[in-house]
């Protein structure tokens, strides 16, 4: 002890009565004052926390419509149905299955054509159920007959979900 009554700095007394003064008097407030003059989370934070996941959720939905607004598949029960069609001369067309769930071909799902601005269904018949891996050739209607550099839009759609698979515009090249 000092002569004035306090502590000496040097040794654990001096932090022992720290600790207790301090807990002594925490322990006096009540708690209702606590709880009215002290708030457990700042208003900016709370804030600058909504705005970070609000532009989080905002970037995920500009994201997925750049990404899902792709012609060429679309989310079908939870997949990516892929395919790939190519034009193999004047008359036939080749679907490839590249992945996702199978697609038939005639029944539910249908093919379309358009070409000079007339639309042709080119389904197969009987219908098909096209799996991954595997492709079908399909032969174009009597009327129509490409000739290099004509220009066709092919689309498949799910006539059940109404939702379209695969939509693309192809150029017919040299069908030598």
């Amino acid at each position: 002890m000092l002569p004035h009554g306090g502590e000496a700095i040097s040794g654990s007394g001096f932090i022992n009565g720290f600790i207790t003064r301090s807990l002594s008097k925490s322990l006096r407030r009540p708690l209702s004052r606590l709880r009215r003059d002290e708030k457990a989370v700042n208003r900016i934070l709370v804030v600058a926390l909504a705005m970070d996941v609000y532009g989080g959720l905002l970037a995920l939905m500009v994201g997925a419509v750049l990404l899902g607004g792709s012609t060429e598949r679309a989310l079908k029960s939870g997949t990516f149905t892929q395919l790939d069609i190519q034009i193999l001369d004047s008359k036939n067309l080749k679907i490839e299955h590249e992945g996702g769930e199978p697609v038939n071909l005639g029944e539910s799902t249908g093919v379309y054509l358009q070409h000079n601005s007339i639309d042709y269904e080119i389904s197969p018949d009987p219908p098909v159920v096209l799996e991954v891996a595997n492709s079908i050739k399909l032969s174009l209607p009597e009327e129509v007959e490409l000739k290099d550099g004509d220009s066709v839009i092919i689309m498949v759609k799910n006539e059940r979900k109404n939702k379209i698979i695969y939509r693309k515009e192809l150029l017919s090249g040299s069908s030598d």
